[in-house]
């Protein structure tokens, strides 16, 4: 069955620009309208796992997505809520939720979704979602109703100018390329869109302490998070695979050097009541200029 159309016909019939009708997948990497999962120019076929499209590169470079996809898959199938302990707690999505919502409520993109539990929590017209992991897209569908496929954010099978509003939580990090992934992202959005962009930024081992410190013992103590915490450093630890550290500063480099123009950076240390784990938790509202 085509997957092309992703605007409903009473907003082409009122005429909307800011959804004019674009097709919902094309080649990551000819970047041509797909039919059927078949692409119109390079005539390759792409297949589905557990119902989701595998819209994946072939170019050897990106060829590491599939196993990280697969590290993904393990952690996904073993652990439920996985990165509450990381500050996505409901307190977390509901603020970052209404942070989105502030911006755009119309054609929204999730790079990296994980379990669903944010893209339930937008209200956006049109959601589409992407993940590595087949898994995580499984868990997710059974909490929003969104636009599903396995990609990759250096080469985003969407054709250019197709969303007002895309965010990634905790995914910069992994990007094989952070300069290709940004730069593919500004691609898919439309111009005066707004891309969301949480990040941690690297601590000493000192800071860490400290900061788990003043999460779960003082000043006010939170013993069994403390002990779920610490169990689950013990029973099956996460792994993740790690492409890029970052500062403050460097994260929003990337960013800029990109083409994104950045607008507010979000902290503990910039807006003190917001619900982030800590100060080494940093958002960033970059805008595509008209």
């Amino acid at each position: 069955m085509p997957i092309l159309n992703v605007v409903s016909d009473n907003a082409k019939s009122a005429g909307n620009p800011s959804l004019r009708e674009v097709p919902m997948f094309v080649c990551p990497d000819c970047k041509m309208k797909l039919d059927d999962l078949k692409c119109s120019s390079c005539d390759r076929q792409f297949s589905r796992r557990d119902g989701f499209p595998i819209l994946l590169s072939q170019e050897p470079q990106l060829k590491l997505a599939g196993e990280i996809g697969n590290t993904y898959d393990d952690i996904y199938s073993n652990r439920s809520s996985v990165w509450e302990d990381q500050g996505r707690t409901p307190e977390f999505i509901a603020y970052f939720s209404e942070l989105l919502a502030g911006l755009s409520s119309d054609r929204y993109l999730e790079i990296g979704c994980g379990e669903g539990f944010l893209l339930s929590a937008i209200s956006a017209k049109q959601k589409t979602a992407i993940d590595l992991s087949s898994q995580a897209l499984k868990t997710a569908s059974t909490r929003a109703q969104a636009e599903f496929s396995v990609a990759l954010a250096e080469r985003l099978p969407f054709a250019s100018d197709s969303f007002d509003i895309i965010a990634s939580v905790g995914v910069m990090e992994h990007f094989l390329n952070d300069r290709d992934a940004t730069t593919e992202i500004l691609r898919v959005l439309k111009p005066g869109g707004h891309y969301v962009a949480l990040i941690h930024v690297d601590t000493t081992v000192s800071e860490r302490f400290q900061q788990k410190f003043r999460e779960y013992v003082y000043p006010r103590p939170h013993l069994g998070a403390l002990v779920k915490y610490l169990s689950s450093k013990i029973i099956k630890p996460i792994s993740q695979p790690i492409q890029s550290r970052y500062t403050v500063r460097s994260g929003q480099t990337c960013l800029e050097e990109s083409g994104f123009v950045i607008t507010e950076t979000i902290s503990t240390r910039t807006h003190k009541n917001v619900p982030l784990v800590g100060p080494h938790v940093v958002i960033y509202v970059g805008e595509k200029l008209q």
